[in-house]
Order: C-alpha cells, then sequence, then structure tokens
C-alpha cells in the first residue's frame, strides 16, 4: 500500500504536487495528479515503464482512485538547483558530489539511453535532474526526472509537434523559432521536432552545473 506524509511537501508544479512517502517497506517520492490531468501523467507512466537505467528515475508502483492518480518513484535527496542555494537556505544541498566530469557523464549517459529507447524529453533543466546519495556508501548517482511532456519518436530521432513544450529559458534555437513563425503556417506537418532539442538544453544544464548555477539559462 501506497502513503504519503501530507506535511512533507517535496516539489509542486503545474499537473502535480510530490511528497515523501512509504510504499510497502521502501521510502518513495510520491508524485499525484488530478485524474482530469490525464495526458500528462498517462505519457509519463507509458514512459517511466518503458525506462530502466541508473541515470533515470525509477517507477516503483501507481495507484489511483476516484480523483487522484499517484506514483510511488525512486526518492533523491535533491535537485541540481538545490546545490547552488544561498547556504542559509534549508532547502540548499550540501551533501558529497562526484567530480564534475562523472556528473556530466552521468547525466550524458542518462539521456543517450532515453534516446536510445525512442524518446525525447522535452523539459531538460536543472530542476529535473535529481541528486541520489547512498547514505552507507556515500556514492552519488545523477538521474533524470518528470517525463510529463516526453514522446516517442521515429528512428530518425523525430516527432510530430503538438506545440512547444518545455522550459522558455532551456529551449533550443529551433524551438524559439517556431514559437516566432507560429503564427506564420498552420502546416503542422511542417512541426517536426527533434531529440537535438534535448541535446542542447542538455548543454545549458552542463554550463549551469560548471559555473555553479551563475550561467545555464542567461547562455
Amino acid at each position: 500500500m501506497l502513503t504519503f506524509d501530507r506535511q512533507k511537501v517535496l516539489g509542486k508544479g503545474g499537473f502535480a504536487t510530490v511528497y515523501e512517502g512509504v510504499w510497502g517497506k521502501t521510502k518513495v517520492a510520491v508524485k499525484r495528479f488530478l485524474i482530469g490531468d490525464a495526458a500528462s501523467n498517462e505519457q509519463e507512466e507509458k514512459a517511466l515503464k518503458m525506462l530502466d537505467h541508473t541515470n533515470v528515475i525509477k517507477l516503483f508502483h501507481v495507484e489511483k482512485d476516484q480523483d487522484f492518480k499517484s506514483f510511488a518513484l525512486e526518492l533523491c535527496d535533491a535537485s541540481l538547483d538545490k546545490l547552488f542555494l544561498q547556504e542559509s537556505d534549508p532547502k540548499k544541498y550540501s551533501g558529497p558530489m562526484p567530480p564534475n566530469a562523472k556528473v556530466l557523464l552521468q547525466l550524458a549517459k542518462g539521456l543517450e539511453y532515453i534516446h536510445e529507447m525512442g524518446l525525447v524529453h522535452r523539459d531538460i533543466k536543472p530542476e529535473n535532474v535529481l541528486i541520489s546519495l547512498n547514505s552507507t556508501t556515500q556514492q552519488v548517482v545523477m538521474k533524470w526526472a518528470d517525463f510529463g511532456f516526453s514522446k516517442q519518436v521515429n528512428e530518425r530521432g523525430t516527432f510530430t509537434m503538438s506545440g512547444v513544450k518545455g522550459t522558455l529559458d532551456y529551449f533550443a534555437p529551433e524551438l524559439l523559432k517556431l514559437l516566432d513563425d507560429d503564427s506564420s503556417t498552420e502546416n503542422e506537418v511542417q512541426k517536426r521536432g527533434t531529440v537535438k532539442s534535448d541535446i542542447f538544453a542538455e548543454g545549458l544544464v552542463f554550463g549551469y552545473f560548471i559555473s555553479e548555477g551563475r550561467i545555464g539559462n542567461q547562455a
């Protein structure tokens, strides 16, 4: 049975709230969606059930009732943006981190795997990079999370756009151009997305991390 503590909110977005909880004897992150927000949570559920990689958040279990669907997800310690908060901020992550090169390699391997599995993430940003610390070994693993905007791609790594999704600060140039041109054409066939937009955004995340939060969305 999946339970959670409403007082322990780990995060909140437009479609879901994440709480600390327990599934069986395992501590988990419980992501709760309103049933009415079906498109986002169904796509995320489908994506997470496809994925099994060290550098991708793991889905353990799904439950639903009359109003909500809940995911039991791997519980991590923080998101990447929490690493660079002020020392006085209680949300700051102050635990150990691997060398910079290992952090970047883990993220690169995770995103490469996502693309190899025929998915494009479409919301690559520091808030969707999670830090998982093994308290016994002190080993840290970086994990990609939040697949609500993900879509399946064809063998060429492209997909038909159903609107530009994601976070504006991490949009690739081709997505910004689509936003600028969206009133100039009604031909949806021409609006093709590509996994390359994920890779551009990943580069911004790398810059954000290497610069200790000073650059990335300003690049």
